[in-house]
């Protein structure tokens, strides 16, 4: 990976361990990096896009989306592995888990593709200088969708072993839902004047 992505990557890849728990959950979700930014570079190799500033701005942008899929495949059959009955099936379970949110979360990202359409269609300078971003980040993101329902699962099958630790009982988790606790309560509470709030600072800001 170049130089220009690698912090990225590494940053994202740090806040992924911290926040999913076990670490060995981690490995997956961090495995489709590499993966997708390899399947971008193969797209710019077979439509002749140059490695510049903005090709390479393109995978750095997406690299924080990439793991999003893995994010919520991988918690989903957490809950539902910790959530298992006795003697139950474990594939069986991750598939179930798998076909829950794999629709969801596939579609999501195709979305996300869909809105980088625009930039394909420009033309003369603008289109010479935002192709290249919309390229890679679209190879990335279709690489990370595609990942996300075929070998994310079948990862999650093979590397999750043994007793799964409730989400309920991540440390981080922990500590951020007391945080959030008594501020949504708070809003919950006084939804008017959360939503007239909004509307001010929307106002002010356009």
């Amino acid at each position: 990976m170049p130089d220009s992505g690698m912090p990225w990557a590494i940053i994202v890849s740090l806040v992924v361990i911290v926040f999913i728990f076990p670490a060995r959950s981690a490995r997956i979700i961090i495995l489709t990096i590499p993966f997708s930014v390899l399947a971008a570079f193969a797209l710019m190799q077979a439509l002749g896009v140059t490695s510049n500033i903005m090709s390479i701005g393109g995978i750095a942008i997406a690299v924080g989306v990439l793991v999003d899929a893995g994010i919520v495949m991988v918690e989903n059959a957490h809950r539902h592995l910790a959530e298992m009955k006795p003697g139950e099936n474990r594939a069986v379970v991750v598939l179930r888990s798998a076909q829950q949110v794999g629709r969801p979360i596939f579609f999501s990202l195709v979305i996300i593709l869909l809105s980088f359409m625009p930039i394909f269609f420009l033309e003369g300078q603008e289109g010479k200088l935002f192709k290249p971003l919309a390229i890679t980040k679209s190879g990335a993101m279709a690489a990370a969708a595609v990942l996300a329902v075929t070998i994310v699962p079948a990862l999650i099958a093979a590397l999750l072993k043994g007793k799964i630790i409730h989400e309920d009982q991540n440390p981080v988790s922990r500590f951020l839902r007391r945080l959030y606790a008594p501020v949504m309560q708070w809003s919950l509470a006084r939804k008017k004047t959360v939503l007239v709030v909004s509307a001010a600072i929307f106002v002010g800001t356009a």
